[in-house]
């Protein structure tokens, strides 16, 4: 074998040496290969770590103040509460001005286990069909979580119903594209987990999170660090769904590195495992990551057939915001296929959606795109209505509180427009930019050489 073997091989032997296929030659490449020997040991290391006493809190705590008789009354509380939060928050969860009215984190009664743990759950529930709304709950959870009483419950669950809240909020975040908030919100809910029961399956959780937004922003050895290791946690607790997700962050990883075959078949290789969990959403997800490396290997027809089923998925679901983006990934297939109306007029119709959920970060990627292909049909109409794309951006960036290398980048494109210079390369290199968030790293806007 003259390259490594991969971190699935590796935990494979590590698992089942004795059955493991081709042994003698991955023992034999192990003795002169430093790399994976390494990772073999790091592998090794996180098992022991996993099987230490210390990991299992919850299941053996050893103190007396969690005999199994008040562990019971514990139990009986909490299922109390739920039923109670399902009575008190169904007439308003539905509504976010019914929400906003009752102004739930005033009223003693909502002051519970029972609450936060429901708006948490509701938070997960509509981050992608309703994430402005989903942000409300998520606030009102951590309100209320910092309000409960010391001496009503232990502080190990107090720790947990707080990060819960902060990790829903990041969450939220998250798909809103407000990255430098969800890794702020990732940071407090990161230290409250600490102290929470399970802390290693909590922190697995933080980890797959930030492992997201670093994909993202163009992190991208933070993110694989990240990906595989909260993978490891999430495959050891027997977590499939995550596990899958975690994968899939390493896949992404790949396709940004420009390695689309190896990315696709890593995609592809986990979509029987999410069918099998039974997760449609996963799924959706799935199908349009192998369409968008079928894109970049030029199989148009087959991204076509993939993105389908992600839009059917998705619309099946209530997903808002993955439908919008498969909408906006069927406009990019359309343009790359050849079909400049369809592909212009499907961007055109994802621009409006991502506004309309407060998606402003995308919305604007959406523009800068069609004012890329806009330029290169080389039409004086065509320049005209890039111009006008690119002309708001920089206002509406200023009003969600988009910070000073983002702006300053949207600022020189439009005085490029202004000054006839602007090129469809010159969008290209602003949307790649804008694309890695920027002002969460403070890495500074740098116009492209020879400009």
């Amino acid at each position: 074998m003259t390259g490594h073997y991969d971190e699935r091989a590796l935990q494979e032997y590590l698992d089942h040496p004795e059955s493991f296929p081709g042994r003698a030659a991955l023992e034999q490449h192990l003795e002169r290969c430093d790399a994976c020997r390494a990772l073999l040991d790091e592998l090794r290391a996180f098992e022991a770590t996993l099987s230490a006493d210390a990991v299992w809190e919850m299941t053996d705590s050893g103190s007396a103040a969690e005999a199994p008789e008040a562990l019971r009354a514990l139990a009986e509380l909490l299922a109390n509460e739920d039923r109670d939060a399902e009575r008190l928050l169904a007439p308003l969860i539905a509504s976010p001005a019914a929400f906003r009215r009752a102004n739930v984190t005033a009223i003693a009664e909502m002051r519970t286990a029972g609450i936060v743990r429901r708006l948490c759950a509701e938070s997960r529930a509509l981050r992608e069909r309703q994430p402005m709304h989903a942000l409300v709950l998520a606030d009102a959870a951590i309100a209320i979580a910092d309000q409960l009483s010391q001496q009503r419950y232990p502080s190990p669950l107090l720790d947990e119903l707080r990060g819960s809240g902060w990790f829903e909020r990041a969450n939220v975040l998250r798909y809103l594209g407000r990255y430098p908030e969800a890794l702020d919100a990732l940071a407090i809910a990161a230290r409250a987990y600490s102290r929470a029961p399970v802390p290693v399956f909590s922190g697995a959780m933080v980890d797959y999170t930030r492992a997201v937004i670093f994909a993202e922003t163009d992190r991208l050895d933070q993110a694989l660090r990240l990906a595989r290791k909260s993978a490891r946690v999430f495959r050891q607790f027997g977590d499939d769904e995550r596990f899958v997700h975690a994968k899939m962050v390493e896949a992404c990883v790949r396709f940004h590195q420009d390695q689309f075959t190896e990315s696709r078949a890593l995609f592809a290789s986990l979509v029987n495992v999410a069918t099998n969990i039974g997760s449609p959403e996963t799924l959706a997800r799935l199908y349009a990551d192998v369409a968008n490396c079928d894109i970049e290997l030029s199989d148009f027809a087959s991204a076509e057939t993939y993105f389908a089923r992600a839009l059917s998925l998705y619309e099946a679901t209530g997903n808002e915001s993955g439908r919008i983006r498969t909408r906006w990934n069927l406009g990019t297939l359309r343009l790359a296929a050849g079909d400049l109306a369809e592909g212009l007029a499907r961007l055109r119709e994802a621009r409006r959606e991502f506004e309309a959920i407060g998606a402003r970060t995308d919305a604007a990627l959406v523009a800068l795109e069609m004012a890329e292909v806009l330029l290169a049909t080389g039409k004086p109409r065509g320049a005209h209505e890039a111009a006008e794309l690119c002309s708001g951006l920089a206002e509406s960036f200023a009003a969600v509180g988009m910070e000073s290398h983002a702006l300053t980048a949207l600022a020189w494109l439009r005085a490029a427009f202004q000054s006839g210079r602007a090129t469809p390369a010159l969008v290209q290199h602003v949307r790649q930019y804008i694309r890695t968030r920027p002002d969460q790293d403070g890495r500074a806007f740098t116009p492209p050489p020879g400009i």
